[in-house]
């Protein structure tokens, strides 16, 4: 009995891994057998489409490329538009950045206004995350909505760990 429970117990133990097969595909080129598939499928597939729309798509990706950014939001913590404004916002913006380095602050001109917006934020919920805490310090600030900047694909910290482990 003790035999017949052991020997279920190793084979229940093993039987994982006969299943389990590396894929070469995978580890090789970073592709995946289903991805590979669909490419494989793509390539065959005959795509008949008006050529303006091509046009339209290589004009769109032109002005996306021309607007450095995305649509998103900011928090508007000043605007003036006084004698003084610009060097009002000034000793806002360099105070917004001593009380808060991590978010990045935007001084920018509309007739007669100046403004200063603050943070990259993609969504509503995250912008008012950063209100919350922006608010105790300004009071005033209010969300709008803007073109934010791309975020970092690879931060510093990425690159740092990634020559650390060539060394």
């Amino acid at each position: 009995m003790r035999y017949l429970c052991s020997l279920i117990f190793f084979i229940g133990l093993l039987s994982p891994s006969v299943y389990a097969q590396t894929d070469t595909l995978v580890l090789n080129t970073g592709i995946s057998v289903q991805t590979a598939k669909l490419n494989e499928f793509l390539e065959k597939l005959p795509i008949r489409q008006e050529p303006r729309i091509t046009d339209l798509v290589v004009r769109h990706s032109q002005i996306n490329q021309r607007r450095r950014g995305f649509d998103g939001f900011r928090l508007e913590i000043f605007f003036s538009s006084g004698s003084k404004a610009r060097e009002q916002a000034m000793r806002v913006r360099n105070d917004f950045n001593l009380t808060f380095p991590n978010i990045p602050a935007y001084l920018q001109f509309h007739t007669p206004n100046f403004k200063l917006r603050v943070g990259d934020f993609r969504n509503k919920s995250e912008a008012l995350k950063a209100k919350q805490a922006i608010s105790l310090r300004y009071p005033n600030a209010f969300i709008v909505k803007d073109v934010i900047r791309f975020p970092e694909l690879f931060p510093e910290s990425f690159e740092q760990i990634e020559q650390s482990e060539e060394q």
